[in-house]
């Protein structure tokens, strides 16, 4: 997939490309989804039936691209950010981990010392998926994270410390970075454990060599952490089940409306889709009419597909707390959730 959008670090907007992202662990171990069901195959349980069940989703880039940048993890505000989920009638939230720039948004001591990083140079010294899960759990809100496939293309020292070529482009990986790279997602995945439901990775695209042998990889490692957590895969702007190994459909839209399953089911891979609310990712404006949204998710819920829709979050203090949404993309939101059907299909 080609570029998100990056943060705003130093009172600036930055853009960044988006690449490759993709949790692995070592070994090649059984992690195909519990069940590959199709039709008339309802009352067979399936890792995915929680996100089916959910609906409505938000994600959140929130991607520091400098020292500076990483600094706005220790200010972003969990309480505040977790009443408007609430309000919205959000079921989970996907935060991303980290993505081009070298900087996460959790420690992480394994990257820390392949890269030769001091504690809180690379990685955030205050574990901000875990202070999320304390405060979105009690709500009934359950947190998923993003990742990418490759070390971030954007740090040539993190390139040449797992053996990429350096450069800021997509690279090519093999089983041999997978399972150097599954280290360091591993200390991730068996930290948050449960606390984790659903992890969404992005660049597994063919033009890296991105492979069904990767995958399952990378799905290890989260499994490892959470047996029943579900992954995905992105292949690009597109909605298809692309590799064996996931248990829903990573569904990346720019123009979603469109697009409508016909059942629960891609090919065995719970429906799903994710685009952006705003103008493009990580913008904090309206792009379409709220009716048009409601139809459209109502539309997709009502065939058992599960929508995520990418909200922007605030990086100026002058403007409100750090990581908060926009007041017109939450009220979309709330109307989305508010048009949703009472029932869905098993």
């Amino acid at each position: 997939m080609k570029i998100k959008p990056t943060l705003p670090t130093s009172n600036r907007r930055q853009f960044l490309e988006r690449t490759a992202g993709c949790a692995l662990v070592v070994g090649l171990s059984s992690v195909l989804p519990a069940s590959t069901p199709g039709a008339g195959t309802a009352d067979v349980p399936h890792a995915a039936d929680w996100l089916k069940d959910a609906r409505l989703g938000v994600f959140m880039h929130f991607l520091p691209g400098d020292a500076q940048g990483l600094a706005k993890v220790e200010d972003f505000d969990v309480p505040a950010l977790t009443q408007q989920l609430k309000a919205m009638g959000a079921s989970y939230f996907v935060l991303t981990l980290g993505q081009n720039s070298g900087f996460f948004n959790s420690p992480n001591a394994v990257y820390d010392g392949i890269v030769g990083a001091a504690p809180g140079q690379r990685c955030a010294r205050r574990d901000l998926p875990l202070d999320l899960y304390r405060a979105l759990q009690p709500e009934g809100i359950r947190l998923m994270l993003y990742l990418p496939c490759q070390t971030p293309n954007a740090d040539r020292r993190a390139q040449r410390a797992f053996g990429l070529p350096e450069g800021r482009k997509d690279q090519p990986i093999d089983d041999e970075f997978a399972q150097k790279w599954a280290k360091v997602i591993h200390e991730w995945s068996a930290r948050y454990g449960d606390k984790v439901a659903g992890w969404w990775f992005d660049g597994g695209y063919q033009h890296i060599q991105f492979n069904e042998a990767i995958a399952r990889i990378y799905a290890d490692a989260v499994k490892r952490g959470n047996p029943k957590a579900i992954v995905t895969f992105n292949p690009g702007v597109r909605l298809v089940r692309h590799t064996r190994a996931e248990d829903y459909t990573a569904g990346e839209l720019n123009e979603p409306f469109d697009v409508l399953p016909t059942s629960r089911w891609v090919d065995g891979s719970q429906w799903h889709a994710l685009t952006y609310l705003g103008s493009s990712w990580s913008r904090r404006d309206t792009r379409q009419p709220t009716e048009r949204w409601v139809q459209w998710v109502r539309a997709a819920v009502e065939k058992g597909g599960a929508v995520t829709l990418d909200l922007g979050p605030n990086w100026d203090p002058a403007a409100g707390p750090i990581g908060t949404l926009d007041e017109a993309q939450i009220a979309q939101v709330k109307a989305i959730h508010q048009g949703l059907p009472d029932v869905v299909p098993k």
